[in-house]
Order: structure tokens, then sequence, then C-alpha cells
């Protein structure tokens, strides 16, 4: 099997269901990482393989299910996703929420899937996987899991974009190596209810800007954050965007002190869905953020987009998007008092001014 590369193994996989009369749609199994912009990233190599495969299962006269699986925080993502897009989004809820291998091959042995591909550490898909006979299966190698596929392929500790690292895999299944990005947004993710949510706020229509303040990591933020970002909305303000505050249940909190700081803005904090906050920021004139998944949910729905890089390398993680800027503060203060009064836990966004931000956000959005 791992000689043969493009779509021949689809094509020679999907003849043998047709000759058993199994007539489709076959289904695709795909196990995401783990957190959302992992998953982001990962969508170019999903629709790029999606392109192909499709139009290579049409060519014989039948069709492909494909189906996503994984933590709430990424396969939560596919949730109100359109059938043709992801058809079913099976969500973990971690400890004894993960894939049951037996329940798979229960469910798999009525009707295998013609492919599973692990784009995580999941020991339990790949097992299963194997034991249920499933033609091809792909998988990240680096944790010696290569026995259980047919297409294994290097992922960790490499000196490119995470994106980059899926194109070995990509080549494998289709025969090309290049990556398509995707574009997120209602059409494909769903997410309809999250305008209606906006008007609720208040909004009436007018222009928009999204501000995702929060990430569990601390080195990431943008501190001190009360007086940063209410500087950012009352600039905003000025300029004749409104700011509408986004973040999970663990910011609610924080956007609560926030909203409350800025008069006039919409704070749905812990209030919508991975779907709804996508279609929301797919609406905004622009998009700001700190690097957290939802910075990459928003370049993915190609709308103007800036990130504050507080410590992680932007050459391996900055957000996809073909307006999506990712800025980092200087190494070292260059202006008095930079850093005094307040807590950085190591970050450097703090040296990115508000009165910057507009200013490159304002670019952005003049580009469109």
């Amino acid at each position: 099997m791992l000689a043969r590369r493009g779509t021949d193994i689809l094509r020679e996989a999907l003849h043998r269901r047709l000759a058993s009369g199994h007539p489709g749609p076959h289904e695709v199994w795909i196990r995401w990482p783990r957190q959302l912009g992992d998953v982001v990233f990962a969508l170019p190599f999903f629709g790029s393989l999606q392109a192909v495969w499709n139009a290579e299962a049409a060519a014989l006269g039948t069709s492909l299910r494909w189906i996503a699986v994984g933590h709430a925080m990424g396969a939560a993502l596919f949730a109100e996703a359109a059938p043709a897009f992801i058809a079913e989004s099976v969500i973990e809820q971690g400890g004894v929420g993960k894939p049951d291998p037996w329940h798979l091959l229960r469910r798999w042995r009525k009707a295998p899937p013609v492919c599973v591909i692990n784009l995580s550490q999941s020991i339990r898909l790949a097992l299963a996987a194997r034991m249920a006979g499933v033609p091809i299966r792909g998988g990240i190698a680096d944790n010696h899991l290569s026995l259980f596929y047919t297409h294994p392929f290097k992922y960790r500790d490499l000196p490119i974009h995470l994106a980059q690292r899926y194109e070995p895999l990509l080549e494998q299944l289709t025969g090309v190596r290049h990556l398509r990005w995707v574009r997120l947004g209602a059409e494909n993710l769903g997410g309809h209810r999250g305008l209606d949510l906006l008007r609720s706020g208040g909004w009436t229509g007018g222009p928009f800007v999204t501000l995702s303040f929060g990430t569990r990591g601390f080195g990431k933020r943008w501190f001190p954050e009360l007086e940063k970002w209410s500087t950012l909305a009352a600039l905003l303000a000025a300029k004749g965007y409104q700011s509408v505050w986004l973040g999970g249940p663990d910011e609610v909190a924080l956007g609560q002190q926030l909203a409350a700081l800025s008069p006039g803005s919409i704070n749905l904090t812990g209030r919508t869905s991975l779907p709804e906050a996508c279609a929301i920021q797919e609406q905004a004139a622009g998009n700001v953020a700190v690097d957290t998944g939802l910075a990459h949910t928003a370049a993915a729905t190609g709308r103007p987009t800036l990130t504050l890089m507080g410590m992680s390398p932007e050459p391996l993680i900055a957000p996809l998007g073909p307006k999506a800027v990712a800025v980092r503060g200087s190494a070292v203060d260059s202006f008095p008092g930079e850093s005094e009064g307040f807590e950085t836990h190591g970050s450097v966004a703090h040296r990115v001014h508000p009165e910057r931000v507009v200013r490159l956000l304002e670019a952005l959005i003049a580009e469109g």
C-alpha cells in the first residue's frame, strides 16, 4: 500500500466497495487535533484532499461522506456544518468521552469507512481503524504508531509552518503537494444564529470589529488587559466602529469588565458556539485577537485580521488568510515605562500600542 500514490489508492478501494454491492456514500473519518488553531491549520490539507477525492468518487458514480471526530474545542467547529463539507461531527468530552474503539468497531463492522485519517495522537482511533480493516489509514508517525497506518507521516519538530507539515500526507493520498486555503463562514460552517445574537446585543447594521482577548496561555495575552483593550475599543468607536467582544466560557468575567469599560460595545463572550462566532467574524469590518483559536477562525474567514503575538513564533503558527497580519512588540522596551507596574507573564504583546493596532487594522480594511 505504501508504494502506491495519488488517487489510485482511493479508486481501488472504491472499486472493491462498488463490486461488493455497496453503492455509497463511503465514509471518510478525520480525527482532528485538540486545539482550535491546530484544527484551522489542518483545513488546507482537508480542503485539498476533499476536492480531489470528491471528484474521483463522482467520476466512479459514487460519493464520499466526511465525518469529523475530536475534542469539543476541535471537531465542535463543524457541529453546524453544511453536510457537503462535514456530514457528521462526533464530539469527545474527554475521559470516558474519548473514542471507544469497541463502539467504533461495532459501527464500522456494518459499513467500514473507506479511509480514517488521524491528525492527533489518539491511539484509540488508529487501533479501531486497523482492527476494522479500513483500507486507507493515514496518521502522524511521531508517536511510534506507524504500524497502524498505511500512510504515516512526520509532523512534530519541523522548521516549517504547522499547515505545511501535512503536505507529505496530501501527496501520498492525492499525488499533489499543493495546499489550498479553505475559507470559513456561514456557507460551510453554519452558525446562522450568530447574527441574531449580534442584533440582540444591540447591533443595528453598522461596521463593527470583533475583539478576541482571551486565551488560557497567559504568555499570549495583551497586558495590562483592561487598559489595553478598553483603549482600543474607545479608539475604534472614535473611528465609527462598534466593538464586539468574543470569547469562550472561561473568559466571561473579563468580557463583562471590558464591556463595562467600553460604552456602546457588544459583549457576546461565552454566548456563541464556535460556528456562530465564526459567522460574526465573517461579517466584521475587521478582527483583532491575541494568539488564540478565534484569531485563526477570523483569519480563515478572509476578513481583515490582526493578531497580537505574545511569545509564539509567527513562522510556525501565524494565522492563515489573505488579509491576516501578525504583529509582535519589541524584544525590549522602546518607550519609557512600557513594562512598568504590571506583570507581562513573558509576553511582548504589551509593547504593541492600541494606536498602532488601529492604524494597522485600518490599512488592512482599506485593502478590501
